[in-house]
């Protein structure tokens, strides 16, 4: 506390020397000011300004008011400078959602590493005001969960197994699947557990190849890939339901009397698991891990045995919500929010990250809802 309190204080001195940077339209009377430092450790701290400074970072500004079209918000691109230092004036009043990009080459990694922080602010006063960031930067993984569908066609008949995964490489190289798994969290509210060193599951699908060494399951550079609950085509048994036929991959459970579409297998690891990979239709979250060290946990008292998935292996986890005031099922470490918000069982609606791979470990800020699935393909 004493540390960022420093940090305020050194910044808000900072900010008044800050290199001015105009939008492409001077469009109102406010201006937004940051200092951005590092608190991950990948950035050293400089002995003069008392702080790491994250310099030369990609900042955007994303209104949540103005739109340049029915479905693409206004968005400001800016930089910090040597100090972690960025203004930006002629701003229109209205809320933004304020992302900082900073890619890395840290030495014994073969790729760079993103680094990120956000934050939401609010520019409702008649005058200029100053804000400040203060973030921790997380490193992100670069495979995520970039879609889920989970809400059901629109249909009667209380008809869901058109439910999918969409997985996204946000990376510029081919990144490789083999040996990860999809699990579907336990739907418990643990005040513990963000100090836990685990994530408690459900269940969990692998894909086949050894974890972290495999390359026999090749994801390239910006592309998605679709598992699907059942790899056919849903539209045949409700009109509304997706067409899921050609999709990448489907969850197949060998213990239980699951059909084998054909596409290739993400299997239960869990003998006692006798379901498919079903999800909840309201609220629920999915962890993306690399498939090393997961462990049985405890059993619960109508005999379900819970599985155990180490924080350190877990590259990315959405948590969903109908409603905002739920409680959280899923630390904050992996996912500080919820997506969703306002989405109701049999639907036909899906949530879908903003952009492909946009991710700030928030769901609140990285997820928008759409009103159809894109498996496959990013909403427009």
């Amino acid at each position: 506390m004493i540390r960022r309190i420093f940090l305020l204080i050194v910044g808000l001195a900072l900010l008044l020397a800050c290199n001015k940077q105009q939008p492409g339209e001077v469009d109102g009377n406010f201006t937004f000011q940051a200092v951005v430092a590092d608190e991950s450790g990948l950035i050293p701290v400089d002995a003069e300004l008392g702080y790491a400074p994250v310099a030369n970072a990609q900042v955007v500004l994303e209104s949540k008011t103005y739109y340049e079209n029915t479905t693409t918000p206004r968005r400001i691109t800016a930089e910090t400078d040597n100090r972690g230092c960025v203004e930006v004036a002629g701003l229109a009043g209205g809320e933004y959602v304020v992302t900082v990009d900073k890619e890395l080459q840290v030495e014994g990694t073969p790729q760079p590493i993103h680094l990120r922080a956000n934050k939401i602010v609010e520019l409702y006063e008649t005058s200029a005001r100053m804000d400040t960031i203060f973030s921790q930067l997380p490193v992100l993984s670069n495979i995520v969960i970039n879609e889920i569908y989970y809400a059901g066609p629109q249909n009667k008949s209380h008809y869901f197994y058109d439910q999918f995964v969409e997985l996204y490489n946000r990376s510029d190289s081919t990144v490789y699947l083999d040996g990860l798994i999809l699990c579907r969290g336990r739907q418990y509210h643990n005040p513990l557990m963000d100090s836990l060193d685990y994530v408690q599951v459900l269940y969990v699908y692998q894909f086949p190849g050894e974890p972290l060494v495999g390359r026999e399951y090749p994801l390239a550079a910006h592309q998605f890939a679709v598992v699907a609950m059942d790899a056919f085509d849903h539209s045949k048994y409700i009109d509304t339901a997706l067409d899921l036929s050609t999709a990448d991959w489907e969850f197949y459970n060998p213990y239980a009397s699951d059909v084998d579409n054909p596409a290739p297998n993400v299997v239960n690891a869990i003998p006692e698991n006798s379901t498919d990979f079903m999800i909840n239709l309201v609220h629920n979250f999915v962890i993306l891990a690399d498939g090393t060290g997961y462990y049985y946990g405890e059993v619960s008292e109508h005999d379900y045995q819970y599985i155990h998935v180490p924080i350190r292996t877990i590259l990315d986890g959405v948590e969903y919500s109908a409603n905002s005031t739920s409680q959280k099922e899923l630390t904050t470490r992996v996912d500080a929010g919820f997506a969703g918000v306002g989405i109701s069982k049999y639907s036909g609606k899906s949530v879908e990250r903003r952009s492909p791979g946009f991710d700030t470990n928030n769901s609140n800020l990285d997820f928008v809802n759409i009103d159809h699935p894109t498996p496959g393909y990013q909403h427009e």
